[in-house]
């Protein structure tokens, strides 16, 4: 029996609906998630504990939504530099955890979402090993960070070509002008990247009392953790509708 070209038309159209309505509504536990960075990825709290960090929020925000199939958080530490990262991965540092043996390529080639914070410590060293701080300096230290942050990200990008989500940083307790203006042109080198983008963490600096709880640390409490994984969420949670 001869099918009519209307028919056929109409036969193909129903099957990729059909594939479409499959994949979309029953493709669930399928994102690999991963953090990388200092000691805001880690989870570091406002006393110095490792805690919850913004990446156990938004993998929580996943596992419920049933889309989370890994998460890797690994290759966070309390004081990683830009150097530091980008020497684990030129090495293709493998760790041996319980739930898994892969290597730091292997997990960013598997990756769908990647959030890292970096830098921070790499400014506060140049900072504080500086005899005289001006604006001049601060130029100088934000140009050779900036170099090595360019780096890091052609090397991830060698093997990962989706989003990454860079955290920027907020204010440190500490009332130096110098300080905040380095703590800005550090964000910047973020904001004007076109290959990371960049997530905003000023609501903290404007609500230190509600997100800082001992102004002697730089680390936020749970709420100021919590309000950056709500600006990434907001963030992956329009591609996950898509």
């Amino acid at each position: 029996m001869k099918i009519s070209k209307k028919l056929k038309v109409l036969i193909i159209l129903f099957m990729c609906g059909t594939t479409f309505f499959i994949y979309k509504y029953t493709n669930y536990n399928n994102i690999t998630y991963t953090v990388l960075g200092d000691g805001l990825s880690c989870g570091i709290d406002s006393y110095g504990r490792k805690t919850y960090s913004y990446g156990d929020y938004v993998k929580d925000y996943l596992t419920e939504k049933n889309k989370l199939k890994d998460y890797y958080k690994e290759y966070t530490k309390q004081d990683m530099t830009i150097e530091m990262l980008h020497n684990t991965l030129l090495t293709n540092q493998k760790k041996e955890y319980k739930y898994t043996n892969k290597n730091i390529k292997e997990i960013l080639r598997e990756t769908d979402y990647l959030t890292m914070s970096i830098g921070i410590n790499d400014l506060l060293y140049l900072l504080t090993t500086t005899n005289e701080l001006s604006e001049a300096k601060i130029d100088e230290i934000i140009s050779e960070i900036e170099i090595k942050f360019n780096n890091l990200i052609q090397e991830i990008r060698k093997v990962y070509n989706r989003e990454i989500y860079i955290i920027g940083y907020y204010d440190l307790n500490i009332n130096n002008k110098l300080y905040k203006t380095a703590i800005k042109k550090l964000n910047n080198i973020y904001k004007k990247n076109n290959n990371v983008t960049y997530i905003s963490t000023y609501i903290i600096s404007e609500n230190k009392n509600i997100f800082l709880s001992n102004s002697m640390n730089y680390y936020p409490n749970y709420k100021g953790y919590q309000v950056i994984a709500s600006k990434i969420i907001d963030k992956i949670s329009k591609k996950l509708e898509k």
